[in-house]
């Protein structure tokens, strides 16, 4: 009855096959994969995207209060180009082609040095500080007391040095798409004087250019009549007061700075998950080890942790039994139809939950009416206390010397016993121990230590006809989980499939989110 050629091959052909994943899952360039991922992080991802949001509100808000309101006037200034051409005994003033370069020229010398000394003198140079508004960096300074510390003799000159850097720095040239007209646009703190110090740009300017332009000679008649010779400069249309201030109104910066911090809060969220490679999947475990995986198991608090075996009901036992385990306990029957069931639960590492996992299915399968032997071989902490497994293996008891009756209705639990060295070649003796019993049980459920000791869950392979892997939501990696099934050897192919344990109430599906809150009530019922 217990023969273990008895049990059904493999359903995969080859070992090598069954546990390579598809390439542009392991390029990280799936896109069903990264999207079920996404899924599983949207409560990160919409928590990121919130602080992104919260924070681009309070930026706004600072740069509201810190930004010093300015205004901008503008004023158009036409280019032209006369010359003096001879037709016949007549002289005739003809407009000639204004190249790129004479543009170009205008628009650096409109603000060059002399232009700008021409608009500081005719404001005044103790009014171009009033009129101009400041770097953020010089009043903080200045607000503190860290202003100009030059010395006296030096202070006139620094003062018009930094009135024309300030001048230039709130002054913009353009040419007006390919036309002949330059646009002069001044900034200030208040409208008036924004309009005021564009007209005094363009006045500048204009004299400048024709003092340059300029012919000397002593007739006045003659200096009259070519002074219009050459490259020339008039406003065509002056400054006036803008009716509204530079920059996007308070309430739209504040909206866009929510939007982008949004947005960079989604991307950084998005970019996390797409280059994180924990597990939070079942489609990723299906593509990593082309093992079925049934499903999510609720992060639940409990109490039990590595002494879940024992009695009275629990949260995740109550919730289990609907969903998950029968999936995994329907895979199981599908495998193998010889009695009993030797199934073997295991993890990746330790507290991944798996014992309370595999206590809470051995509840589950007893509860509906099947035999259930639940053994201890993953020595817990205290599991030496009292004689068990070992003891069991190696001849020293008899299976009803050490089995615990009836921990649950239909359940019997196997404890550890005292670890005296290692079990390889003594597994056997358990399932004659088994087949010697009057009580024949219908399952037997193993705790096996986590893969990290991968020895120990082979040597067990020898008498298991299917092994369950518990994998945690959330800190088990993708490497990891390769790296484990690799150390199983031949044993991997008796995998049946996997779990991921521990996942967060906002990761599940809609059916799982269900069941658990279903759980959560029957659970407060029953501790009332």
């Amino acid at each position: 009855m217990l023969d273990a050629t008895s049990r059904k091959h493999s359903v995969f052909a080859g070992a090598e096959d069954r546990f390579v994943a598809p390439e542009p899952w392991r390029d990280g360039i799936g896109f069903r994969m990264f999207m079920a991922k996404v899924r599983r992080q949207k409560r990160m991802i919409l928590r990121l995207m919130l602080v992104g949001a919260v924070t681009g509100f309070a930026a706004g808000i600072a740069y509201n209060l810190v930004r010093v309101p300015t205004f901008s006037a503008s004023s158009e200034l036409l280019i032209s180009n006369t010359a003096l051409q001879l037709s016949g005994p007549d002289a005739v003033v003809t407009q000639i082609l204004v190249e790129n370069s004479l543009i170009q020229s205008a628009i650096v010398m409109l603000k060059s040095s002399r232009v700008l000394e021409r608009v500081v003198d005719r404001i005044g140079l103790e009014n171009i500080g009033h009129v101009l508004p400041k770097p953020m960096l010089e009043r903080l300074l200045g607000g503190v007391g860290l202003g100009n510390t030059e010395h006296p003799k030096s202070s006139s000159v620094t003062t018009r040095q930094t009135a024309l850097t300030s001048l230039r720095s709130n002054t913009t040239v353009d040419r007006v798409g390919s036309s002949l007209i330059i646009s002069v646009r001044g900034r200030a703190l208040t409208a008036q004087d924004a309009a005021g110090l564009t007209n005094e740009l363009a006045g500048a300017f204009v004299q400048e250019q024709n003092e340059t332009s300029a012919v000397i000679t002593t007739s006045a008649a003659l200096r009259e009549r070519i002074k219009v010779l050459g490259p020339t400069a008039r406003i065509i249309s002056e400054a006036v007061p803008p009716s509204s201030k530079d920059g996007l109104p308070g309430t739209v910066a504040l909206l866009l700075a929510a939007l982008l911090g949004g947005a960079l809060g989604a991307g950084a969220g998005l970019t996390f998950t797409l280059f994180d490679r924990r597990v939070r999947s079942t489609e990723q475990l299906v593509a990593l080890t082309s093992v079925e995986c049934f499903g999510y198991v609720p992060r639940i608090k409990s109490r039990q942790g590595g002494r879940a075996w024992r009695g009275g009901p629990s949260i995740s036992s109550s919730f289990l039994g609907h969903s998950v385990l029968r999936r995994a306990r329907s895979a199981v029957l599908e495998r193998s139809e010889r009695m009993p069931h030797l199934v073997g639960l295991t993890s990746c590492h330790g507290a991944e939950g798996r014992t309370t996992l595999a206590a809470n299915w051995a509840r589950f399968i007893a509860r509906d009416g099947s035999r259930v032997l639940f053994v201890d071989a993953a020595h817990h902490a205290g599991a030496g206390e009292v004689q068990g497994l070992h003891e069991l293996l190696r001849g020293e008891v008899a299976l009803e010397e050490v089995i615990r009756a009836q921990v649950s209705p239909n359940l019997d639990f196997l404890p550890y016993g005292g670890a005296l060295g290692s079990l390889d070649m003594l597994w056997g003796n358990l399932v004659e121990a088994i087949a010697g019993r009057k009580c024949i049980y219908e399952w037997v459920i193993l705790d096996l230590p986590p893969l990290a000791a991968s020895a120990d869950v082979r040597s067990a392979g020898q008498i298991i006809d299917d092994l369950l892997i518990v994998v945690e939501w959330g800190r088990t990696s993708e490497s990891q989980v390769e790296h484990a099934l690799r150390s199983l050897g031949p044993v991997r192919e008796r995998v049946s499939g996997m779990l991921i344990n521990k996942t967060p109430l906002s990761s599940l599906d809609s059916e799982t989110l269900i069941e658990a809150r279903a759980a959560r009530r029957a659970s407060a019922c029953w501790r009332t």
